[in-house]
């Protein structure tokens, strides 16, 4: 495809990333807001009261949020996209916390275990220097085998990875192509020259401001690892022949074990950065990832360092319904 068609995608415009405020007269100055910040948007004024830096890259996880003790962080606007390539739509999006809970008869109700677990989960990626037990690795893998699949195919298969000098390997593996892509993305000079990966087979997904700018951007900034210091990975592994493909059945599997995860007591953070493997051939050997099997995610586990769960904000779309007795589309205000 013709430059000039894709720019829109490698070059989007009207971004808005993420706008948060700290309340000084609340704030603690515990830090745990910065530390949390996957991104490290954050630094601190002249009163070491936190504040966003002038350039910085947020897209409203609210990852300060949750761990914030007195709940002085507010999220004044969420990221957003006015027009373009990845215009958010509809726009804007509201944040909201989860919907307050209602019976069967619609009077209000309480979150039942499950429902709390599911909505208080969140991606954690500061840990103990504690090893996860293999019997408690063995139950969270034990979750995903049990996944349902289309037509039953189970089509993944687990490496785990506690040796931690490979993955210390594995990540300067990873960065090196990080850092290649992020370097081409920012200068306008090669830009162009991630067009044939695109045409190859990439995901307009892969170029989203966030992603390259937000994620990629922190590791190769020195922000973080890919695998977050954790002290298990665990590759999922997925089959080409797959009914409907890998993707959608390992994505169940994954959540699966995420899940019980967090029931065990333990962090889970997805690391998507993991399918850049597959184009180190040595590596891919030393694995013992053969055709047809795939990378195609992985997860840590671990110890969390420090409470990183809870409720937050959420981008609200509207539902809409066609609801038994009515002609028409009905969307939720």
């Amino acid at each position: 495809m013709p430059w000039e068609d894709l720019k829109p995608m490698f070059r989007p415009e009207t971004v808005h990333m993420g706008v948060l405020t700290v309340d000084a007269e609340k704030c603690t100055h515990c830090g745990l807001c910065m530390e949390n910040c996957p991104l490290r948007a954050w630094e601190t004024d002249e009163n070491e009261v936190p504040r966003q830096k002038k350039e910085y890259e947020c897209f409203s996880c609210c990852n300060c949020m949750v761990v914030c003790p007195v709940d002085a962080i507010t999220l004044v606007d969420g990221y957003h996209v006015d027009r373009g390539f990845y215009e958010t739509d509809p726009h804007p999006l509201p944040y909201k916390m989860p919907l307050k809970p209602l019976n069967a008869d619609g009077k209000p109700d309480e979150w039942n275990a499950v429902e709390r677990l599911v909505l208080e989960r969140r991606s954690v990626r500061n840990f103990k220097d504690k090893p996860v037990p293999e019997p408690l690795i063995r139950r969270v893998l034990e979750a995903g085998r049990f996944a349902p699949s289309a037509g039953n195919c189970q089509p993944w298969k687990f490496i785990v990875i506690t040796n931690l000098s490979l993955i210390k390997e594995m990540e300067q593996l990873i960065y090196f192509v990080l850092a290649m892509l992020h370097n081409m993305y920012k200068d306008d000079g090669t830009v162009q020259n991630l067009v044939p990966m695109y045409e190859a087979g990439g995901t307009p997904g892969s170029y989203d401001p966030r992603v390259i700018l937000g994620g990629i951007g922190s590791i190769v900034k020195g922000n973080g690892t890919a695998f977050l210091g954790a002290p298990a990975v665990v590759l999922l592994l997925g089959d080409k022949r797959a009914i409907g493909g890998p993707l959608l059945n390992i994505g169940i599997c994954g959540q699966n074990m995420n899940i019980v995860a967090k029931s065990l007591g333990l962090a889970f953070c997805w690391v998507g950065f993991s399918t850049v493997l597959m184009r180190m051939p040595p590596l891919l050997e030393k694995l013992g990832v053969q055709e047809p099997w795939e990378i195609t995610n992985s997860f840590v586990l671990g110890y969390p360092r420090f409470k990183q769960e809870g409720m937050v904000p959420r981008e609200y779309r509207p539902v809409t319904w066609f609801r038994n007795g009515s002609d028409s589309p009905q969307v939720e205000e």
